[in-house]
Parts: structure tokens; sequence; C-alpha cells
């Protein structure tokens, strides 16, 4: 694969992960391709992506591939050269696959969609495909698919796990059959639509059983750092917290759970199948999980000098013992919601914390080293008032007084469909820019980073969430302006907004501004199982102040008519109390590749906490597709093969622990090598040998592979080196000329400048070797 040398992070496009799935496309019936409608490293942050990939990869004869967004200079070079947007697995046009799908999780995505659409030289409403792959939407802001549902043939409304399986042997079944007819067939079935044969109401999807649901325990390890480069576990899903603003509470209800053994499961396959130094545990309310606990005692006994993370906390729902343990091990920053930083405002919200106990828990958080936190505030709902806003200096005084620094985040408030505040209106833009001024001037000279969301940026969600079927040519009218990236500062153009409303005359103030309770909303085609009824209801209570129970320690009666639990949840006194949910949904899906791979001899001795290390150098090489990912991502990935046979690495440093290592001076992206070198420490007494490194090169991806190792440091393999140029003609320059086969002429160069040589263009190939190692590479393992 050549990419261009002006394309930048091009590791994106190559698609040799570790762990990606390849499959023979003679021996497959149905071609899907899984796109995300933004870049490569949050497109691979995203679980839901890992979810989707691996489960439609357990269909036999189907075959899931994936694609993402490109940015603005590969979109320039696909359009400039007429190359249409491929898979990255098998660099198969989109155009040329039965199924595409979209997962729309942020609402500035939409744009996105339909530049990928016209990247793969398909037409962007469905009505205008006569031919070609079916393009499903899924994900979060399908709850409310009216503004966009005509860009696609099919809509799976909630959770896409058991639905996705439906769809993809339906498409085996009628392999061949009439395009709209198969349409019509997949919009048949329960929580899916299609705006080609639509439906008065669609009811949203859910899993019911966590514990009989796919996890995937081997998905693709990113080869450009992705924003979150960790391993997934979804101990729940759902919250049962009832916080009247909040779409994922309700959209997701009911609260279920997996249980701690089958955490462990997942744990145990997934470090042996990835190797990651980080474990997330994803929850929506990570602290209400009745086994935390004992997932994070688990983690530190067993995967020593790997970190846990925690991406959402209640406040209160920590207990110490648990932060005890956590500042025991590596591990991450915290991250606490408080929405409002007065009691009265989080009452209308029914954002039920108890803020003297997080207070409480800050010398112990100090302690285990903890410096800094993370808090989430929201502004700009209708009942604020100005001592709203500077409460918040009281409030960190305790922060300060225990020399804890706080990251501050800080975003307007977006009535969300489906929720109690549905009906609420968005406030001002001016307005929301005076409050976060305001708050920024009360905390100067504190020990706070405030980072606020662009009130415009809030604007055009907010339009797009609550939005009708007149936005359908608002987001063709953005396309043909080129827009796309929207999600990124320096693409986001909000005065478009505003250009296409004027020019149709239609006001904002009807998408943000306060909704009748009588009126028939645009979303209410979606049944998410709650009574529309409770939600109102809901909404009195807020503008009363008054409490409604959360689902931990009652049943607000809310329509779900969830059944009764099986298993335990934390309350906020940290008893127990029983909640639960349907039975099992899909009991033939549990693990990916639950099948342990073929065992290698034990590694660790008895006691591996020995005070002595002992260092091991590999060589490695790093060739073809590989030589466009980078020194550090390069690095990680050999790590991580590393750890995914059991060896586990030497770390220094108490509370942000580092491995123990050493490299040899960065590659520049583009150049090929023979010659890099790692030296990494483990504990006395594990034996590296060959057989880990056949191992090692059958989990790395291709182009990188280990030719030797020694029992030493680094400066013991260190030899000359020097660089192999290859080029079409011959170069006008002071270089040592090798040799010419009728094809190519081959020079050598030494010493320093690469970078700036291979800036000149004038070489196909640069490839770093040893003097004693000029010779032809393979260019795979």
């Amino acid at each position: 694969m050549d990419i261009p040398s002006t394309i930048t992070k091009p590791a994106r496009y190559t698609g040799i992960e570790p762990n990606r799935i390849m499959k023979d496309p003679a021996e497959v019936a149905v071609r899907f391709a899984l796109c995300y409608p933004d870049v490569y490293e949050v497109g691979m942050s995203y679980y839901g992506l890992f979810l989707l990939y691996g489960l439609a990869n357990t269909i036999p004869a189907v075959w899931c591939e994936r694609c993402f967004s490109p940015w603005g200079d590969m979109d320039a070079h696909l359009r400039q050269n007429d190359i249409p947007l491929a898979t990255l697995e098998s660099r198969t046009p989109l155009s040329a696959m039965d199924m595409i799908g979209f997962s729309l999780s942020y609402e500035l995505n939409v744009t996105n969609v339909l530049n990928m659409l016209d990247l793969a030289g398909i037409p962007i409403r469905a009505e205008d495909r006569k031919k070609g792959p079916i393009v499903v939407g899924g994900g979060p802001s399908m709850l409310n698919p009216v503004p966009f549902q005509k860009f696609f043939d099919l809509i799976v409304i909630g959770e896409a796990d058991r639905k996705l399986v439906e769809i993809l042997n339906i498409l085996k079944v009628r392999k061949g059959a009439r395009r709209e007819d198969t349409i019509r067939e997949i919009a048949r079935l329960e929580g899916v639509y299609s705006p080609l044969f639509p439906k008065s109401q669609v009811k949203r999807q859910f899993i019911g059983n966590l514990n009989n649901a796919y996890h995937p325990t081997r998905p693709p390890i990113p080869v450009a750092g992705s924003i979150h480069n960790r391993f997934n576990v979804e101990i729940s899903r759902g919250c049962g917290n009832s916080c009247r603003f909040c779409l994922a509470g309700f959209g997701y209800r009911p609260y279920r759970e997996r249980s701690f053994d089958k955490v462990k499961n997942i744990i145990d396959q997934g470090m042996e199948g990835t190797g990651y130094e980080e474990i997330s545990l994803l929850s929506l309310s990570s602290g209400d999980y009745s086994a935390l606990f004992d997932v994070i005692a688990y983690i530190k006994e067993r995967y020593r000098g790997v970190s846990v993370a925690l991406p959402s906390l209640k406040v209160g729902s920590i207990q110490e013992s648990e932060i005890t343990l956590i500042g025991d091990i590596a591990r991450t920053g915290f991250t606490f919601a408080l929405e409002s930083t007065t009691a009265e405002m989080r009452g209308r919200l029914n954002k039920n914390i108890d803020m003297d106990i997080l207070l409480g828990q800050l010398p112990l958080l100090k302690k285990y080293g903890w410096r800094k936190l993370k808090l989430y505030l929201m502004i700009g709902f209708p009942w604020e008032t100005e001592e709203d806003i500077l409460a918040i200096k009281a409030m960190l005084i305790p922060f300060e007084k225990e020399h804890i620094d706080i990251n501050l985040s800080v975003s307007p408030f977006i009535p969300k469909p489906h929720t109690p505040f549905q009906w609420l209106p968005m406030e001002d833009e001016t307005i929301l820019s005076e409050k976060i001024s305001m708050l920024k001037k009360t905390l100067k000279g504190r020990r706070v980073k405030v980072k606020y969301r662009d009130p415009k940026t809030s604007i055009i969600e907010a339009i797009v969430t609550r939005g009708d079927s007149r936005l359908t040519s608002l987001f063709e009218y953005l396309f043909h302006k080129g827009v796309k990236l929207e999600a990124w500062r320096e693409y986001f153009q909000p005065e478009l907004y505003g250009e296409w409303f004027e020019q149709q005359g239609i006001s904002m103030d009807n998408y943000l501004g306060a909704q009748p309770i009588e009126k028939n909303l645009p979303w209410d085609i979606i049944d998410t199982g709650i009574n529309k009824s409770f939600l109102a209801q809901e909404l009195i209570h807020a503008q009363s102040g008054e409490k409604t129970d959360d689902c931990y320690t009652g049943c607000a009666a809310c329509g779900m008519g969830c059944e009764t639990p099986r298993y335990g949840v934390r309350s906020r006194d940290y008893g127990l109390k029983t909640i639960g949910g349907p039975e099992a949904d899909m009991p033939h899906l549990t693990i990916q590749n639950s099948e342990s791979k073929t065992a290698l001899p034990e590694l660790r001795t008895q006691n591996s906490q020995l005070a002595t290390g002992i260092k091991y150098t590999f060589r490695y090489g790093k060739y073809g597709d590989a030589r466009y990912i980078g020194h550090l991502d390069t690095m990680n990935i050999v790590l991580r093969a590393l750890r995914s046979l059991g060896i586990k690495i030497r770390t220094h440093g108490k509370f942000h622990p580092m491995p123990k290592i050493s490299l040899s001076d960065a590659l520049p992206i583009g150049i090929e090598s023979t010659c890099e070198l790692i030296e990494i420490e483990i504990d006395m007494g594990i034996l590296i040998h060959e057989k880990i490194i056949v191992e090692m090169n059958r989990i790395l991806p291709r182009g990188i592979k280990i030719y030797e190792f020694i029992k030493g440091s680094l400066q013991n393999m260190v030899k000359d080196y020097s660089y192999l140029l290859v080029a079409d003609k011959s170069i006008d320059m002071d270089l040592w000329k090798l040799g010419y086969n009728s094809k190519r002429y081959l020079y050598t160069w030494k010493g320093k400048g690469i970078k700036e040589l291979k800036a000149r263009g004038d070489f196909q190939r640069i490839i770093k070797t040893e003097d004693r190692r000029i010779h032809g590479l393979r260019t795979d393992n």
C-alpha cells in the first residue's frame, strides 16, 4: 500500500491490526462493512464497534470488515485520484459490499455518513438507490431518526446485538433476491424501521440478560493510537439513577449487570487476547455495579501493573475500600458527575448524590496519590440562578485544602428526546456564554482548570437531536457545501446552519424553544418502553423540586414492567438491593473466541516480586504497510504482544507506573527497517525462548517481525547500520551506488539526515539495516 507522504497518520488506513478478522471472500455469502462516521482514533475507541464487529464475524458465511471517515487530506487524495472508499481488511470498495452499516452516536457525525456514502459512489438518499449495498443505521442517535432517516434503507432502534444477527441471516437466505424485496422483508422485524416502508411506531430493542450476551475479548488493537486505547469490559448496561436530563439513562433502561464470574472470564480472555496495560470497566455508573470491589481485587491480584479505569462515577458510589484497592495498583483518574453545585438544583434533576461522602474521601484520595480529579458540571437549566453558578467557589474549598487540583468540564444543558426534560427550552446562546464567563471569573486564580463546551456547538447538537423531517434538506445543504468532520473544531462551520435556516425562513426557536406537553413530537415514532405520561409527571416533579425513587431502591412505574431481578445492586448506604431484568436472549453467543490458545510453558516463578530483574533485547523488523506505524505505537504493539503471552514487564514509578524499557532511536514514518531494538526488564526466573518468539510473530501485525533476541541490554546488541535506498531512476546525489537490476537503482546512505532525504520524494523505499545485512526483504510475516 503506497500512501502519499503528505497524509497525516497514515497508519489509520493500513488495516493490519492484531486481531483483525480475515476471511476468504470466496467462502462467504455476505460481505458487511461496519462503518464508524468519524476518524480511526475515535472509532477504534468505541466499544459498540468491537461488539458488532466480533458478533457479525461469528455468523458462518458472513465477513464483517471496518471502515472509518478519512481525515481531510486522505479525503482529498481519494477524490483527486478517483479512488473509492474501501474497507480496511480487504480494501474492497464499499459499493461492492452486500450491506454497509453506520453506528451513529453523535449528532455532528451525520454529515460524515453522507460524505462516506459519496466517497463510495453510493447515492446519499435511500430512494435513489436502485442497486448496490443495503445501507443500515443504528446507534444512540437513532432514538430520534426522523431528521436523517431518508439517508438509510433500514434503521435499527436500540441495542443491535440480537437484531444484527437476524438481519445478516436474512441476507444470507435472500442472497441474489431483489434489493427492494429484501429491505421490505427485513423492515418487518421488530425494532427495525425503513423510510421506504414506514411504520407508525417502532419498539426499542434491548438485551435482557447480559450474562448470555456476546462480549468481544479479542478486539482489533489500534495501530494508530486511539483516544481510549485499552481493553473495555462492559460490566453493566442501562442506569437506574433516573436523572431527568439523561437520554442514556432513559434510552438504555432497564439496568442490567454481568455477573462477577462472567466479568472475570472476559478479563482473562481479553488480557490473553490483547495484552493491554489498562482495563476499563464500562458502565453508565460503574460505582453502582454490585461486584465492583471483587472485580478490582481480582485485577490487582492477577494482573500486576495493569491499571483500572472507571469512566463514569456517581458521587458517593465508590467505597473507601475500592479507593484503597485502586490506589495500590496502576490506575487512571477519577471523574465525578456533579451536574449542579447546589442540592436544590440537583433535586430538580433527580440527581441524588451526597457531596459529603466525596469530600470525606479527599484525604484518602490524596494519600493514594490522586492530585487531580475531574468534575462534570452542566449549566443552562431553566430554574438556574446566579447563586447556582457562584456556589462552585465554596464547593471547591475542601479540594484546595487537600491540595487536589480540579479539571472542571462545563457543558450546556440540552433537552433530549425521551427524557422528562424533552419539553424544556434550550438556553439562549448569549446567556450560556455569560454564565461560562461568570464561572471562569469566579474560579480565576483557583486550583481549577476549566474546560467548557462551545455554546454554538451545543445549540447545533440540540437542533439535530430535537429535529424533524425538515432537517433532511439541511444535511443535504451541508453536504453540498463540503461539510464533514464537524466534531473537529477546525472543520465545524456553525454559520452554514444559520444560512440554511435563513434561506428556508425557519426559526431555530422551532427546535430550541419549549414544547407543549400535548404536542406530538417527531421522536414519538420510537417506543422506548417508557410511558410518555410518566415523563410528563417527572417534569412536574422537577418543577416542584420533588425527587423520584431510583430503580435500585424502588420502582417508579415508568412503564418498562421490569421483571423480578436476579442480582444485587449497591444502594446509597452500600447495602444490597435486589433488582434485575428479563431472562436469556442469545444463549448460543457468549464470549468471543472462548477457546484458549495453544498452551505455553509456565513463564512465572513462584516469586515474581524479586528485587532484581533481568534484561532482554529484541531485534525486530518493520516493513511493508507497518512502515506507516509510528514509533510509540509500534512500541506499544510489541509490549502488548509480550503481555498477552504472560510476560510481565517490570515497572517504575509509584502512582503512575511505567514499563522498564529502552528503545533504539525513533524511525521516521514511512521508512522500513530490519534492525529496530527494544529492551525490556522482567522478573528473574522468567525464560524467554524461541517458542515465545514464534508466538509473538503470530500475534504481531503483518510487517512487524521479531528476528532475534539476547539476554542483555540494548547496548549489547547495537551494531552499525546504513540505509538502503531504492529508486526507479538514477539519482544525482553524493550516494554510494550499490547496483542496478534493470528496474531499480540501489544506493546506500550512512549518517544523519535520512528524514530530509525521504522528504525529497526520490526514493520508493528506504530501508534501515545493519551494515552486514544489505539484502532483499520479505513483505510478510
